[in-house]
């Protein structure tokens, strides 16, 4: 019925979009930096990557367009807007134009899928709000 060609494209909005960041976040610092960053992102470990770099306070780069918190949050709002949000809606479509009985399982998956989203985006603020230097701006 279509529901995973739309889950696939998700995935791949989502990923392109995040390897639009990485080259612009390291495009002046060449070609191989650039595609070094970008491994990270087609194996989905990009988001620890991010998360180590804040929590070990490392400073932006020499060459590089954004700081890493900054950046951990282009990457989070696009996961969120172009992947964890169709995500849910395209749960959602399945389970309600389904001509059978839906079991327990679809709907927990949903559940889980749409506070998953949530945590991620009150994790975003909470970063802000409690980074030491963006505190003090």
């Amino acid at each position: 019925e279509g529901y995973f060609q739309a889950s696939l494209t998700s995935l791949l909005v989502s990923l392109t979009f995040q390897i639009l960041i990485c080259y612009w976040q390291n495009n002046r610092l060449g070609w191989r930096k650039t595609f070094m960053e970008c491994i990270p992102i087609l194996f989905g470990f990009k988001p620890a990557l991010d998360a180590y770099r804040i929590a070990t306070g490392a400073k932006q780069e020499v060459g590089t367009t954004i700081d890493p918190m900054l950046e951990n949050s282009f990457n989070k709002g696009v996961e969120m807007f172009a992947e964890a949000i169709p995500g849910v809606i395209i749960q959602l479509m399945a389970i309600i134009s389904s001509k059978d009985e839906v079991d327990i399982v679809p709907w927990l998956s949903l559940a889980v899928s749409a506070f998953t989203t949530g945590f991620v985006s009150a994790s975003m603020s909470y970063d802000w709000d409690t980074h030491p230097e963006k505190r003090q701006k």
